[in-house]
């Protein structure tokens, strides 16, 4: 008579405590994986929209504009630029959506920013721009700025000294104050610390408004 084995209880829990182990060191790296990935996505759709961008200067002599007036057809601040970069010219064919989704702005519901990048536009010492046409109160804009809120999913540019609607272009951040520098490093996205990171990827062009700070903002932006 053959003689039948089974598995003990204490097998089967070192089996189950291995495998246990095995994925506490798998997912991380996963998730790791898909962060890098989707940031390498990030900055390849953020050099498309600083090439349309560019060449939208060229056409117009000014970069666009974040504009939530009435002529624009998409009210939020992040459609405004890139619609006009998408008609009645299409310096982009299509609208690239940032892999990372949803983004908040604030710890309210529903506070939430579109699953598109954010395009600003200004007038350096200025502050924001709009269009030259515009009722005779716009202005070209020589400065404009593209990012993902990246995988912390939060607008880190909402927040002292970032918190009104010119960033990064604003006539009242003080650019070579050691504080507002350090709140510009803040601002940017470390890869090294992978999807714990706070901070933003983007892209900024133009015209570099003089200060420490923005020295900071130029490094920093990919």
């Amino acid at each position: 008579m053959t003689e039948q084995r089974a598995f003990t209880l204490i097998e089967l829990l070192i089996v189950v405590a291995i495998i246990a182990i095995l994925a506490l060191i798998a997912v991380p790296n996963f998730l790791e994986a898909q962060t890098r990935a989707k940031c390498s996505r990030v900055k390849t759709d953020l050099r498309t929209i600083a090439v349309a961008e560019e060449a939208y200067r060229v056409d117009w002599n000014s970069y666009t504009h974040m504009n939530t007036g009435s002529d624009c057809p998409w009210r939020d601040g992040r459609w405004a630029g890139l619609g006009e970069l998408t008609t009645p010219v299409a310096y982009l064919t299509t609208v690239p959506r940032d892999p990372f989704g949803l983004s908040r702005y604030s710890g309210t519901p529903g506070d939430t920013h579109p699953s598109v990048y954010e395009v600003g536009s200004g007038a350096v010492g200025v502050g924001s721009a709009r269009r030259p046409w515009e009722n005779g109160l716009g202005m070209p804009s020589n400065i404009y700025m593209v990012e993902s809120d990246g995988p912390n999913h939060f607008d880190d540019t909402i927040g002292e000294p970032f918190s009104t609607s010119n960033f990064p272009w604003d006539t009242i951040i003080a650019p070579n104050n050691p504080a507002t520098v350090s709140q510009a490093l803040d601002l940017i996205y470390d890869p090294t610390n992978g999807t714990v990171s706070c901070g933003e990827i983007y892209k900024m062009g133009g015209q570099k408004p003089g200060g420490q700070v923005y020295e900071v903002l130029w490094q920093g932006g990919s």
